[in-house]
């Protein structure tokens, strides 16, 4: 239950009238206690107790009531400003993905674009070793390339995923096994 923690003697002046103000505070239910303030209109335009916002969240009612005490009239005036002219904060509603995992990453060579550096039929037909050597010298991009150009992917493993050296034994492994049940190529 709310009870006034301060009483102000000097009336607060403002354009809307003039009130009589006091702290107010209470135990709320998160345990912590909170202090507003209350402007009742002596005079003037206002009818209504104008209340404040929550000013003061204290862990205890004895720092609550020191917080109510240290308040001075400019910061009384302020909170009378604050509770007549509420500062409006628009807010974007929560979105909410369509997806729950990303897209596969797709990779394809462009049939009039350039050469791969290297046809791994031709290194791999003298040595596997060799083949995997010589990606493993290559940068990604290109072991990407020989794989699609090549055709070295036939069970459409997501690449992206891959670390270069699983796509280096994913294509020496694709070559190896063509070597072994002989198909066109």
């Amino acid at each position: 239950m709310a009870e006034v923690l301060r009483s102000f003697d000097e009336p607060i002046r403002h354009a809307s009238g003039t009130y009589h103000a006091r702290v107010v505070g209470r135990y709320a239910e998160d345990r912590m206690w909170e202090g507003w303030l209350e402007f009742v209109p002596i005079e003037g335009g206002a009818r209504e107790v104008v209340v404040s916002a929550a000013e003061s969240r204290q862990p205890e009612r004895v720092h609550l009531e020191y917080w109510a005490q240290g308040l001075t009239p400019v910061y009384v005036e302020g909170s009378l400003e604050r509770a007549l002219h509420p500062i409006s904060v628009r807010m974007r509603p929560a979105e909410l993905p369509a997806s729950d995992a990303p897209a596969a990453r797709v990779v394809t060579v462009a049939p009039n674009g350039p050469r791969p550096i290297l046809d791994p039929f031709e290194v791999g037909a003298r040595s596997l070793d060799i083949l995997g050597q010589e990606l493993r010298a290559l940068g990604r991009g290109r072991v990407l390339q020989i794989i699609a150009a090549y055709d070295l992917n036939p069970n459409n493993h997501d690449l992206s995923r891959m670390n270069d050296e699983q796509l280096v034994r994913l294509a020496v492994g694709s070559v190896g096994l063509r070597f072994m049940r002989p198909t066109s190529r």
